[in-house]
């Protein structure tokens, strides 16, 4: 098992509650490819230091996670088709 680190940028339209929801989704999604969750952290609204898709602020989560490295392309495809999330990224530690 490889530890990895996701940061997720979901929409602001959606709101704390709305993002919330959207982390625990990717969480469900790490468990379901036979990860493991080990640390959460929850950074709130954040202002962007430029525009994305027309939106200037949104909601900041951060991950770390253990999983098998042949599971992750299976992962980052789903997290593609996460209505709500702006941007994502996964590092290795």
């Amino acid at each position: 098992m490889k530890v990895y680190e996701i940061m997720t940028i979901t929409k602001n339209e959606i709101g704390e509650e709305g993002s919330r929801n959207l982390s625990n989704t990717v969480k469900d999604l790490i468990s379901q490819y036979k990860g493991k969750v080990l640390d959460s952290n929850f950074w709130g609204k954040r202002k962007f230091a430029y525009k994305i898709n027309h939106d200037t602020e949104g909601y900041y989560d951060v991950i770390n996670f253990e999983m098998a490295a042949e599971n992750m392309p299976k992962l980052e495809s789903k997290l593609n088709f996460i209505d709500g999330l702006i941007r994502y990224l996964v590092t290795a530690d």
